[in-house]
């Protein structure tokens, strides 16, 4: 995927974000790792045993947000589309994943401040999900947090600006579904890079 977002102020203290990805992606089957084995299966037919399919992606949103607040609408998988193998014997859908946000900047001291967030998630026909946030953060060098999704699972981040151009982020992720007879957990780690950057701090300025 490729993104961009494009920053416009509304006020003195209010800015409004517009962002779009577009890229690709690849889904594949491989039928040598299924398990139990499936050279039988009719729907599989008797072809390679790896499968793939190549189709287009492109996802959108839009941010409010100010020193205090913010509140975010998006939607990743926008094309509905179908992935069929083998003549449409083996056929599901890719549909869009609905999210909406929103938190608060309340200050516990002049330098540390609490982050409460809200988000909704949504992908038809499921039922949507909820996911409570709260995030610290120590001036604009330093920032931990954890969440927690309602019938589902935990999360908890830490991360770290370096001066004005870079910032570095870490994520684990535990699942309390039936899913983790197969996952102990995942692991997240993002880089970000401010390119032309020439207010000479961090953009947005107070790293939400």
């Amino acid at each position: 995927n490729f993104s961009y977002s494009y920053h416009i102020g509304l006020s003195a203290t209010a800015n409004l974000a517009a962002g779009f990805a577009g890229g690709i992606t690849k889904i594949s089957y491989d039928r040598s790792k299924a398990t139990p084995a499936d050279p039988n299966d009719p729907a599989l037919g008797n072809g390679n045993s790896i499968m793939q399919k190549i189709k287009p992606d492109f996802s959108a949103g839009l941010w409010l947000y100010s020193a205090d607040y913010f509140v975010g609408l998006s939607a990743q998988q926008i094309i509905p589309q179908k992935v069929s193998f083998l003549d449409d014997t083996l056929e599901f859908k890719l549909v869009p994943h609905l999210f909406a946000t929103a938190g608060y900047r309340f200050l516990l001291t002049e330098e540390i401040n609490a982050i409460p967030s809200l988000m909704i998630k949504y992908i038809s026909p499921n039922e949507p999900q909820f996911d409570l946030n709260v995030k610290f953060q120590y001036l604009d060098l330093l920032w931990m947090g954890g969440s927690y999704r309602l019938k589902d699972g935990y999360a908890a981040m830490l991360g770290l600006n370096v001066g004005n151009t870079f910032n570095i982020g870490y994520a684990y992720d535990f699942t309390r579904t039936e899913i983790n007879t197969a996952s102990s957990g995942t692991h997240e780690l993002v880089i970000g890079f401010l390119l032309g950057n020439r207010y000479g701090d961090t953009c947005p300025r107070n790293v939400w």
